[in-house]
């Protein structure tokens, strides 16, 4: 570990510009791949675009005569348009030097956290960035390489928040707001917000994310626009209310149906561990046969449990430390909440990741076993691809809903982080 983390400035200085070049190495590496690779959601959202620019339903694939992408609001023309213009590899290249700006600056944001919060863990910045990156890899990989741009939404959410804890109230809501503006799943940031009693950030990136979401009706025509967009929200609120996923004939248009295993959210979840064998495409995971609708409800129930300890922690943090590391703990809330989670959104839990890394790093002695609780997370989450386990090992545990146990986990493990600061807290306010 001494090799890892050098105390000589000397060795450390060396050990960063070793990193700075594999970082370069792995954005060009990164990209390369993005531009070879074909399918994914960027061609979707390159269709997306290309009929929103045409004033066309943006979801009608007119070739199948079918609605499709179906999640993602009107308000993705902001970045569908655009990469709807040049051909595809350029569009590839464009998207994926992105991506890896959006890293860039993600660092550029948790090294500066962690010269605020975990000052003996901010030399260390950049080992502890790379093993968080190694811990998101797989997800980082499935981003980049389908062009969904997970890791993109995120760093915008993560910069308004920064901004909103800086004080900052006017300037977080642009990067926060845009974010949801595209893709609303990190919501629950906002709840964030709201309970620690940030009300102008809150306000702002909420005003925000409605410029965002009805600007681009002055080109498509605002009643024109103003169907699409009712059409959307009431598909993913009869999506979002489903209590059997499994039957095809319920599933709105243009929304997934369950179908093998992939979406991890909560209530997909527990459905496949509660549904009848042999109903999906999925590995059946079967504990107990119940009826859709007592699975609907169980699922709500945890959900609720969930939402109400995340809330819980955020109002009890007693400092800005401990504030910050609540705050993470909504970022796999807002995974296990969203009726779509794919694994590719993931990539969100890199701040996460890294504030789990600092304050392991800070505990030393008592740091071992969230070191191993790390380490088999990455087995399990990241290391046990197709690739490595095979096909069948992959859609087992895909749809054992490995990922969204782990996603649980890691709330216990930001919960017990902010239980120690919050007793340190209120240790040093006793002190005299």
């Amino acid at each position: 570990m001494k090799f890892l983390f050098p105390a000589d400035p000397v060795a450390r200085r060396k050990l960063q510009r070793w990193l700075a070049f594999l970082a370069i190495a792995l954005a060009l590496f990164l990209v390369a791949r993005a531009m070879r690779k074909s399918g994914g959601v960027i061609e979707l959202n390159r269709a997306f675009g290309a009929r929103f620019l045409a004033g066309e339903d943006p979801w009608l694939d007119p070739q199948r005569g079918v609605r499709v992408h179906g999640p993602y609001p009107p308000s993705l023309a902001w970045v569908a348009v655009p990469l709807s213009l040049p051909p595809l590899i350029v569009a590839r290249g464009m998207w994926a030097t992105l991506q890896v700006g959006a890293l860039a600056c993600l660092f550029v944001l948790l090294a500066r956290r962690a010269r605020e919060s975990f000052p003996l863990a901010a030399p260390h910045a950049a080992v502890l960035f790379a093993f968080s990156l190694l811990l998101v890899s797989r997800f980082l990989l499935r981003d980049f390489a389908g062009g969904g741009g997970n890791l993109i939404y995120a760093t915008l959410a993560f910069a308004g928040i920064e901004l909103a804890l800086a004080g900052r109230a006017l300037a977080s809501g642009i990067p926060l707001g845009l974010s949801l503006a595209l893709k609303p799943n990190l919501a629950p940031l906002l709840l964030f917000l709201a309970l620690r009693k940030r009300w102008s950030a809150c306000g702002t990136a909420l005003g925000f994310a409605l410029v965002f979401f009805w600007l681009p009706a002055m080109f498509f025509g605002p009643q024109r626009y103003a169907q699409l967009a009712g059409e959307w929200a009431g598909g993913v609120l009869r999506y979002s209310a489903l209590e059997d996923l499994h039957d095809p004939s319920l599933v709105p248009a243009g929304l997934p149906r369950a179908e093998d295993g992939m979406n991890q959210s909560l209530r997909e979840a527990v459905q496949r561990l509660t549904r009848p064998p042999g109903e999906s495409g999925a590995v059946d995971v079967q504990l107990v046969e119940l009826e859709p609708a007592t699975a609907a409800w169980i699922a709500r129930g945890i959900s609720i449990a969930l939402l109400l300890a995340v809330a819980a922690i955020a109002v009890r943090a007693r400092n800005a430390r401990s504030e910050w590391l609540s705050m993470l703990a909504f970022f796999p809330l807002a995974l296990l909440l969203s009726p779509i989670t794919w694994k590719a959104h993931h990539v969100a839990l890199l701040p996460l990741f890294f504030g789990v890394c600092c304050a392991s790093y800070e505990r030393a002695r008592a740091a071992r076993g969230w070191w191993i609780f790390l380490a088999v997370y990455w087995f399990a989450c990241g290391l046990l691809s197709e690739d490595v386990a095979g096909r069948e090992a992959k859609r087992a545990l895909q749809a054992a809903s490995i990922v969204t146990w782990f996603d649980m986990l890691l709330i216990l493990a930001i919960a017990l982080l902010c239980a120690r600061e919050n007793r340190l807290a209120t240790r040093e306010a006793r002190t005299p």
